[in-house]
């Protein structure tokens, strides 16, 4: 090989290590861009997929209130015939269909315990505005809002109100002698 030759290779091969240094400094930095994006979806991922079990569970926790409470409106129409039949033990005088709609009302008693329906026990105490539902006052020598009479039963389920009590107070007066 001439001298000639030589010094042009040299050249040639110069020439391609600048190229290759250049061209491996480009492919380093499109490495480095190409590695942060790649964190940066893996980060949006990570962050998509907590707030993705967030919702989950937001999900299912309403679906569980809502499963839990589906039958209220159905109990509050039980409690309607419930009405009906406390009615009709009062007035109805044949021993026969008074022992019918007893067992009936007894069943339908029953059927809401089951579904922890509980009756609000309030005659005598004081109003709770939580579970009763002031109708009448009346003048009486009892403390001021003293339950005297329940004029239609409140019911409870599950510890929230089904339907308030609807009660008769005291209106406190002092009698003088």
């Amino acid at each position: 090989m001439k001298e000639s030759q030589k010094i042009e290779k040299n050249k040639v091969q110069k020439l391609n290590s600048k190229e290759l240094m250049k061209k491996h400094q480009i492919l380093s930095q499109q490495y480095k861009a190409l590695t942060k994006e790649l964190e940066d979806c893996k980060q949006r991922n990570k962050y998509l997929l907590i707030d993705f079990d967030k919702y989950k569970n937001h999900i299912n926790k309403q679906l569980n209130i809502a499963k839990e409470y589906a039958n209220e409106s159905l109990l509050k129409d039980i409690l309607s015939i419930v009405d009906d039949l406390e009615r009709a033990i009062v007035v109805i005088k044949d021993k026969t269909d008074l022992e019918g709609i007893t067992r009936i009302y007894n069943n339908l008693i029953k059927l809401l315990a089951k579904y922890k329906v509980k009756k609000i026990d309030c005659l005598g105490k004081q109003l709770d505005p939580k579970y009763h539902e002031a109708l009448l006052r009346e003048d009486s020598e009892k403390e001021d809002g003293t339950i005297l009479e329940e004029l239609q039963f409140g019911y409870t389920y599950k510890d929230k109100v089904l339907r308030y009590s609807k009660v008769k107070v005291a209106k406190h007066v002092d009698k003088e002698w």
